[in-house]
């Protein structure tokens, strides 16, 4: 495991591409750097907002060139933030 310290909406482009990545927050949708930064079978697993502010924990996968999701339970996480922590 590697850790860096940054804007994680923006990834770690010099690392990728990535098997999966995992969310702490929930963005009102996927960032697209980290869509981009995944494996072609990769995975990004964590919180979605949905319209008024519902969220699901949801399985991004690329599979075959396509995004399939799966919803696996309503979730609470704290909103999504752009910037350094």
């Amino acid at each position: 495991i590697r850790a860096r310290h940054g804007d994680g909406a923006r990834g770690w482009p010099a690392r990728a591409p990535f098997d999966a990545v995992l969310l702490t927050a929930a963005p009102p949708e996927p960032p697209a750097p980290l869509l981009e930064q995944l494996a072609p079978d990769g995975r990004l697993v964590g919180p979605l907002a949905g319209s008024g502010g519902a969220q699901a924990l949801t399985v991004l996968r690329r599979e075959d060139g396509r995004w399939t999701a799966e919803t696996v339970e309503p979730a609470s996480f704290v909103p999504w933030r752009g910037g350094v922590a």
